[in-house]
């Protein structure tokens, strides 16, 4: 069976056992029916699934299953032999779902249950990307439960994984690597930001902007290091990829990796060389004491490594600081003990070299500043004397010693919160 994996969602495997000989009693096959419906209905408030969670229960674990098949359709179609096997396969587990719904509906003691036939949840300001894959699990489940003929499942399941691919990354735009699993774990809460609600910035903005698309076109595109004061947008910038329309449908995802997880990179990207994506790595707040020789590593697996870097992988990093690695002045005079001082100095340059694309994020000046304390009092509601608002903005950011974005947005949701006079 090509779907035996289906299992491994654990709500569904739930719910197969609820169908199977392995339920025993009425009272255990109640017990169960209802633990995977408390489970579906706060997996379907936490992404905002609207509809028949049933059928998207179903949904999510043929979608989320990476089997031969499904990583075939990421990449192209299959044989029609192979198509009908499947076609079949997902037939009959379906019936798993059709049958706990006809146990539910025929029995009071599930009346309760009533509305995870129809679910409506509460409002939830979820990220672009996220939402794009949510309607896209709920379109399939829908198809699912009107197919009138196997094939009919097939067709749908290879329709979504053709745009949205298979598994974990199917259902998720950004991971972060967990070094004691050594698997990629998605990241359920992002970031709503979008670069245009982030203010200020335009033509550091679409610098980054232009380089992803020439990216995801899988044209020449170039690593990028966006450096700069901090609180002025940098990080915020390259979380808002998610969120620009299209970009995740397109293939776009995000893998985030700590300071400490850079020797760990060759086994991430043999899990990432083989998917039918498009990777940015993600390296935030990037920098190196003149002691930390980790740097070295670095440089290689960006650029210069016998392992060539993946086409479908790019790093970003974020840093404030232009060259990476801290330099001291004794470095620039020349060390008594190093005889080639300058060698070493062009050693610690060459990380930031790597970086093709180095985008420069100043602190604003005090009147782009206001402006963008106007543009978030109007957004998150602040109503207020505009010359009363200006003063107590500037005594804010004399406070905070920046005219950055960081400063601007923290001195309206202190002034929301009433927190200053």
């Amino acid at each position: 069976m090509f779907l035996k994996n289906l299992h491994e969602n654990w709500i569904f495997g739930l719910l197969a056992k609820a169908v199977s000989q392995d339920a025993v009693s009425s009272n255990e096959t109640r017990d169960i029916i209802y633990e995977a419906a408390a489970n579906m209905i706060a997996e379907a408030e936490k992404y905002s699934y609207r509809g028949d969670l049933w059928e998207i229960q179903f949904a999510l674990a043929a979608a989320g299953a990476e089997n031969p098949i499904t990583l075939t359709y990421e990449r192209m179609s299959v044989p029609k032999d192979v198509f009908g096997i499947l076609a079949q396969d997902l037939w009959m587990r379906h019936k798993i779902v059709t049958s706990v719904k006809e146990i539910v509906s025929g029995d009071l003691q599930y009346a309760p249950l009533a509305r995870v036939f129809a679910f409506a949840p509460g409002k939830k300001n979820l990220a672009l990307g996220i939402s794009q894959m949510r309607d896209a699990v709920v379109s399939l489940a829908a198809r699912f439960a009107a197919a009138t003929f196997p094939e009919d499942m097939a067709r749908s399941l290879a329709d979504f994984c053709a745009v949205y691919g298979a598994g974990k990354f199917a259902l998720s735009g950004a991971f972060v690597w967990d070094s004691s699993k050594r698997i990629l774990e998605p990241i359920d809460d992002l970031d709503p930001s979008t670069l245009d609600s982030l203010v200020g910035y335009e033509t550091q903005k679409r610098e980054l902007l232009l380089n992803t698309e020439s990216f995801l076109e899988g044209n020449p595109s170039n690593n990028a290091l966006l450096f700069g004061d901090s609180g002025t947008g940098k990080s915020s910038s390259v979380r808002a990829l998610l969120n620009e329309p299209d970009f995740v449908r397109r293939g776009l995802r995000m893998v985030e990796l700590r300071h400490d997880q850079f020797a760990e990179i060759p086994g991430i990207l043999k899990e990432l060389r083989k998917r039918n994506y498009r990777f940015i790595l993600f390296m935030d707040d990037l920098s190196f004491e003149e002691f930390e020789t980790g740097y070295k590593h670095l440089k290689a697996l960006i650029e210069g490594g016998l392992e060539r870097k993946p086409d479908n992988v790019v790093v970003y990093a974020t840093s404030n600081r232009r060259n990476i690695v801290r330099e001291v002045w004794s470095e620039r005079a020349g060390s008594i003990d190093d005889v080639h001082g300058r060698d070493t100095m062009q050693e610690k340059h060459s990380l930031a070299d790597r970086f093709g694309l180095a985008i420069w994020y100043p602190s604003v000046a005090k009147d782009d500043y206001l402006s963008i304390v106007k543009v978030l009092s109007e957004e998150m509601g602040l109503i207020m004397n505009s010359s009363e608002m200006e003063a107590l903005a500037m005594r804010w950011e004399l406070e905070r010693g920046g005219f950055t974005g960081r400063t601007a947005r923290q001195f309206v949701c202190q002034m929301l919160q009433g927190k200053i006079e």
